[in-house]
């Protein structure tokens, strides 16, 4: 394979859940150019482990990245087909907002918002190496031999990264859904 120059960026983004599309975001509606990869383009935004937003925990965050203007808040309040308030019987302090998604409209319409928004270009492609020199990643390579430059890469692989499938004694490697895995970036 022969790598070529495929263009230089601001901020580069690997991965398209929770923290690649709020980091995306946050980063073009900053002014700053930025490119962020997925190994696919109807995996942006999937919600693979739990189709859930909301809770005790997760729920502060959700809270700190609409106070911040993320989507994550926006796009349940769009998408939700359930909403409930958990530990009611128990003090205030415990008690947290849960909301469950319709993954489908979830996703497409995080999707949609994100290709919407000026600054950012959405990159179907797997990225398979970083590029680092004098010990500062510097952009990335994908699969197809493109490199990508930048002085900021943020890295959000989440479940990809060396996912591996594990039913009884057979053991197989991808991602969630029978998604590709992130094996090369992985060994890196």
């Amino acid at each position: 394979m022969t790598n070529y120059e495929a263009g230089t960026y601001d901020v580069i983004v690997v991965g398209a859940g929770h923290a690649g599309v709020e980091a995306a975001h946050a980063a073009a509606k900053l002014g700053a150019k930025t490119i962020m990869f997925t190994i696919n383009l109807d995996s942006i935004a999937f919600l693979p482990c739990n189709p859930s937003i909301g809770g005790p925990a997760k729920g502060i965050v959700v809270r700190e990245i609409d106070a911040l203007g993320g989507l994550m808040a926006k796009v349940i309040d769009k998408t939700h087909i359930q909403m409930r308030m958990l530990n009611t019987g128990k003090g205030p302090a415990v008690r947290a907002l849960r909301a469950q998604a319709d993954k489908v409209l979830y996703q497409r319409e995080m999707k949609r918002l994100l290709e919407q928004q000026d600054n950012l270009q959405i990159q179907q492609a797997m990225v398979e190496a970083l590029i680092v020199e004098d010990g500062e990643v510097k952009g990335v390579i994908t699969n197809t031999g493109g490199i990508f430059r930048s002085k900021v890469v943020i890295l959000t692989t989440g479940t990809y990264l060396r996912g591996e499938i594990i039913i009884g004694d057979i053991k197989y490697s991808s991602g969630p859904n029978n998604m590709q895995p992130s094996i090369k970036l992985a060994d890196q």
